[in-house]
């Protein structure tokens, strides 16, 4: 007796474990849904950035950014100089999100000890057609990580690492490498002079260039209720794209 009842509840535990396993994935709406339900809960925001940036023919010493957003496209950047920053701010997926792409979970796994799905979508990158694939947290939508490819090579990937205020999960570093094509080196002829060009022109190869983006974030306030005031236009040496 003792050892059918023993039988009975490994059964038990084999088919629950089965039946958790497969539980199915989300659908495309429901994925959606999920990585915009953290971000719904901001109202405002405002943080510290500090950005570093590291690409063939392209010079921006490191910059340290003030930037503020207001639900539901209010945004405005604070900086000394010259410096890129995208308008989507520290969420660059959410206006893409609310656009009407086909995403597609094709599994879910593990990343860096969190439960996360593995979702991908097809798009252009570089003028190239490239899959882009996303780790997204199972419980509260962030996404961990992004890596665009186009048939082997790796074009994009940025990975990010999250913490937790008033209930809200924020970026609080991203990584960012790049492989850019050898004909993105023509950048660099802006500006170059006549002279140079002889020099310029044989150091031109097929190798592919690499380049990276470093972004850290601190010193969050969120939801306070900024007024629009503070979103009024300056004078200042930005490029938002």
């Amino acid at each position: 007796m003792k050892i059918l009842i023993k039988t009975g509840l490994i059964l038990i535990l084999v088919l629950g474990s089965v039946m958790a396993e497969e539980q199915p994935l989300p659908t495309s709406s429901e994925i959606r849904d999920l990585m915009l339900s953290n971000w719904g809960q901001v109202e405002d925001y405002e943080v510290d950035i500090r950005l570093s940036v590291n690409i063939p023919g392209f010079r921006m010493p490191a910059r340290k950014i003030h930037y503020m957003y207001k639900a539901p496209d209010k945004s405005k950047v604070e900086v000394k100089g010259f410096a890129v920053v995208p308008k989507q701010g520290i969420q660059p997926f959410i206006t893409f999100l609310k656009d009407s792409v086909d995403l597609e979970v094709v599994g879910d796994s593990v990343f860096q000890g969190s439960p996360v799905y593995q979702v991908a979508l097809m798009d252009t990158f570089m003028n190239r057609p490239g899959r882009i694939n996303l780790l997204v947290d199972k419980k509260h939508g962030s996404v961990y990580q992004v890596r665009v490819t186009s048939e082997t090579q790796v074009f994009f990937e940025m990975t990010s690492v999250y913490d937790e205020l008033k209930g809200i999960w924020l970026p609080n570093q991203s990584e960012i490498t790049m492989h850019f094509p050898p004909d993105f080196k023509n950048i660099q002829r802006l500006g170059k002079k006549p002279t140079d060009m002889e020099a310029f022109d044989a150091s031109m190869t097929d190798e592919w260039l690499e380049g990276s983006i470093s972004i850290k974030f601190k010193e969050y306030k969120v939801n306070t209720g900024l007024p629009d005031y503070l979103f009024e236009e300056d004078e200042e040496d930005i490029i938002q794209d």
